[in-house]
């Protein structure tokens, strides 16, 4: 193990950084599905079994216990799957999983792990509130879990002038249309999406209203970017959501304001769940 986690750190911090190669690896997560990756992006699953931040943890707390079997499960921004697979080995061989990935150099890595479980389908398509061809913008490996839609946000970063993005052109879906036409009741819908969440969240306000599904939706802080996540906040709550912190045992607890625990904290970024009474 110690040479295993020496190896990965030296190629996320120097090899990669000077070859621009990614690494292609194979490890097993902590609920024992097997799990490809390109290093050095999810290093941490790789070295762990399991996402290693804070908020990533708490989440995974949550759906182990409250994503049971035969529900479905939605994945918007599947990445490499980590989420979309701890989902089908939640709702096991009667529930559903769906899970979708806009860019096409993750969406190769997500298909080839969801391909043994016959309880997922996967996409490689943008999820928004049009259907049509978007801007995408996608990013080398090691910021490939920044792939976006909304490229302004991080042009002020240190790395970006460094490891600029390439513009490519994306399908888009709408999941109330997506829903009606596979004929399906989600339990819980997680999104995480880099400043698309509005254009998610709008695109279902159908089937939130008649189906009210637990929403679980990457948040963050004011210094990031956060207008996106504010508007998707207040369409949820006017459809009769309410706003939930996940605690170190995978609770809910109720958050009056998003904004004012980020800054009482002063946390960069939070999984926030939104749920009807």
């Amino acid at each position: 193990m110690p040479f295993r986690y020496i190896s990965a750190i030296v190629f996320r911090e120097i090899i990669y950084k000077k070859k621009r190669k990614e690494k292609r690896v194979v490890c097993d997560t902590f609920f024992n599905s097997s799990m490809h990756l390109l290093l050095p992006s999810s290093t941490d699953i790789y070295l762990t079994g399991g996402k290693s931040h804070h908020s990533e943890i708490r989440l995974a707390k949550y759906l182990i216990q409250n994503l049971n079997k035969d529900e479905t499960f939605i994945d918007v921004g599947g990445h490499y799957g980590y989420f979309t697979l701890l989902g089908s080995h939640r709702v096991g061989e009667g529930g559903e999983v769906f899970s979708f990935e806009a860019s096409p150099n993750t969406y190769q890595i997500l298909s080839k792990n969801c391909l043994p479980h016959q309880n997922i389908q996967c996409f490689h398509l943008a999820v928004s509130d049009v259907v049509g061809e978007l801007e995408f913008y996608e990013f080398p490996n090691l910021y490939s879990e920044y792939n976006t839609l909304e490229i302004d946000q991080f042009k002020n970063e240190k790395w970006f002038s460094e490891y600029k993005p390439t513009l490519i052109q994306v399908k888009s879906v709408v999941l109330d249309d997506f829903i009606s036409t596979h004929n399906i009741n989600p339990k819980i819908i997680k999104i995480d999406v880099e400043g698309a969440e509005f254009y998610v969240i709008n695109g279902m306000s159908n089937s939130l209203t008649k189906h009210s599904p637990i929403v679980i939706m990457e948040y963050l802080a004011a210094e990031r970017f956060n207008n996106p996540h504010l508007k998707a906040e207040s369409k949820l709550k006017s459809l009769g959501y309410k706003a939930h912190l996940i605690d170190d045992s995978g609770n809910l607890i109720l958050l009056e304001s998003v904004s004012n625990y980020f800054e009482q904290y002063e946390i960069e970024s939070d999984n926030i769940v939104f749920c009807k009474d």
